[in-house]
């Protein structure tokens, strides 16, 4: 009996001592791997941050905002409407000024090559599970990316262009530069969540296309109807614009 349980035990040991010797190399290979992409992605991180600084990529973004001269704005009746006008648009880019381009872009080039090498290091070690799922992960990972930049720039864009249209149209009544600059802005914003949601992949092509000639057929028929019915003072007034 006795003998029968030193035996069990030796089995084990030798066991042990042979998955040891096969999967040990294979997680150190796979951790030095592992710290390799690490280090990789903190100098891709530092280099990065460095260019952007250089170009002043931070500076050229913030030129796309709304942005008016309060002390010019003072002596005109229509200062306080105008800054209620621009107050939702305010409010955007407050949110986007929070978030430092430079460094989102960055970290997450540098997360992507951790990722990356995190797989690399998994595959290594055989656990080819884990490393199929990481690959989806990395694979997914640069659409997400470039769709989170696209609605980023595109909601800056929208209210730089919201803007331009409201403070260039030499229309006699606000309301109608209101109207028209804010109907800019949708346009843009509405394309933008398209595109988002193309490289996303959040929902099919087929969806996409449905919702984009839906709004397309809603922008045309409400615009027949406000021209047709109850905006000819408003079609005037553009057409006027144009003309001057």
């Amino acid at each position: 009996m006795i003998f029968d349980i030193e035996n069990s035990l030796d089995v084990i040991y030798v066991d042990i001592i042979r998955k040891i010797e096969t999967f040990g190399p294979k997680i150190i290979g796979g951790l030095i791997i592992f710290i390799i992409g690490g280090i990789i992605s903190i100098l891709l991180y530092k280099f990065l941050i460095f260019f952007f600084k250089k170009i002043k990529l931070n500076q050229i973004i913030d030129r796309l905002k709304v942005s008016f001269d309060e002390e010019q704005l003072s002596s005109k009746e229509e200062s306080n409407k105008k800054i209620k006008n621009i107050k939702n648009i305010a409010k955007t880019n407050r949110f986007t000024d929070k978030i430092k381009v430079d460094d989102v872009v960055a970290k997450s080039a540098s997360y992507y090559i951790l990722v990356v090498f995190l797989r690399l290091s998994i595959g290594f070690i055989g656990i080819y599970e884990i490393e199929d799922f990481l690959k989806d992960v990395t694979d997914y990972l640069p659409n997400l990316f470039v769709g989170v930049l696209i609605g980023f720039f595109g909601i800056r864009f929208a209210n730089f262009i919201y803007d331009v249209v409201y403070h260039t149209l030499s229309i006699s009544k606000e309301k109608t530069a209101n109207i028209i600059a804010e109907g800019a802005r949708i346009i843009i914003l509405f394309f933008t969540l398209m595109v988002f949601l193309e490289y996303t992949k959040i929902v099919s092509m087929f969806i996409i296309n449905t919702i984009l000639i839906g709004f397309i057929s809603m922008l045309a028929l409400a615009g027949g109807l406000a021209f047709g019915i109850g905006g000819k003072e408003i079609a005037r007034e553009i057409l006027e614009s144009f003309k001057k």
